[in-house]
C-alpha cells in the first residue's frame, strides 16, 4: 500500500465516520459531533471548510425532514446558509446532480443550470456528469421515467 492509498483509505474512513455520526445524532440533534468530524475532514482531506460544513448541515436537515422534524430541518437549512453562499450553492447543485444521476434524468432547466454553474466555477467534473445525464423532454414518458417529468421540465 502506498502513502497515497493509505491517505485515501483514511479519508474514506473519515467520510464513513461522518455519515455514521449523522445517523447516530438523530434527526433532532444539533450535529456537534458531525460538525467536528467534518472540520477534521476538511483540514485533513483538503476540502473547503464551508463546503463540508454546508454538506453536513444539509445531510442533517434531510435526516430531520425524513423523520418528520420539520422545525429541526428548517433550522439546519438556515445553518447551512451560514457557512457561505457559495458553499450552500455548491451543495444545492451537488444534490441536484446526484439525484439526477441516481434517477438517470434531469429536467432541461436543472441540467442547463448545472452546466452553467460548473462552467462558472470551472468544475469540469460536474459539467461532465451533468452532460451525461439525459435531459427530460416535455410529454415523453417511459416505464423507467414517470409522467411527472413533463410537469417538472
Amino acid at each position: 500500500m502506498t502513502v497515497e492509498d493509505a491517505g485515501q483509505d483514511y479519508l474514506t474512513r473519515q467520510i464513513g465516520a461522518l455519515l455514521e455520526a449523522i445517523r447516530e445524532e438523530g434527526p433532532v440533534g444539533e450535529g456537534r459531533r458531525s460538525f467536528r468530524i467534518a472540520g477534521h475532514l476538511a483540514a485533513e482531506g483538503g476540502f473547503h471548510l464551508g463546503d463540508i460544513l454546508a454538506a453536513t448541515a444539509q445531510l442533517l436537515a434531510v435526516h430531520a425532514w425524513n423523520n418528520g422534524y420539520l422545525a429541526a430541518a428548517e433550522l439546519l437549512t438556515r445553518r447551512m446558509r451560514e457557512f457561505g453562499a457559495e458553499s450552500a450553492e455548491l451543495v444545492r447543485y451537488l444534490v441536484r446532480l446526484e439525484t439526477g444521476c441516481e434517477q438517470g434524468w434531469l429536467p432541461h432547466a436543472d441540467r442547463d443550470e448545472l452546466i452553467a454553474y460548473a462552467r462558472r466555477v470551472q468544475r469540469a467534473d460536474i459539467e461532465e456528469r451533468a452532460l451525461s445525464i439525459e435531459a427530460s423532454l416535455p410529454g415523453v414518458t417511459d416505464p423507467e421515467r414517470p409522467d411527472r417529468m413533463a410537469s417538472e421540465s
